[in-house]
């Protein structure tokens, strides 16, 4: 059987980690409405579309114009997209020409020596 003071130490240690989940749950709630809506984890596209915009039944490029939408998805999200564009094209332009390269030094190796 268990004595009086381990069932009251048992006790005590329930009511604290109750208390600790509490202040957990708390501390979610706080960090979540503090949260920027700009910031770097927040779904930006979900944020520069509103609900109540009218979503095209049909997914035909005629229906919608690329460049008007690209645009204005561009205005919305604001600077960072269309920098984030070249960024990422330069990027990509970057690693397949660093590619080619190395495949033509490559080339050259096993030609000269075979």
């Amino acid at each position: 059987m268990e004595s009086e003071r381990l069932r009251q130490l048992k006790q005590q240690k329930q009511l604290i980690l109750n208390h600790l989940d509490w202040i957990n749950q708390e501390i979610d709630r706080e960090s979540i409405a503090t949260i920027p809506s700009k910031s770097p984890r927040s779904n930006r596209l979900a944020e520069a579309i509103p609900e109540d915009r009218e979503v095209a039944s049909s997914l035909e490029i005629e229906s919608s114009p690329s460049s008007k939408v690209a645009s204005d998805l561009y205005q919305e999200l604001g600077p960072d997209a269309k920098n984030a564009a070249a960024e990422t094209r330069r990027g990509c332009l970057i690693i397949s020409a660093v590619a080619f390269t190395a495949l033509a030094a490559l080339g050259a190796w096993v030609i000269y020596y075979y």
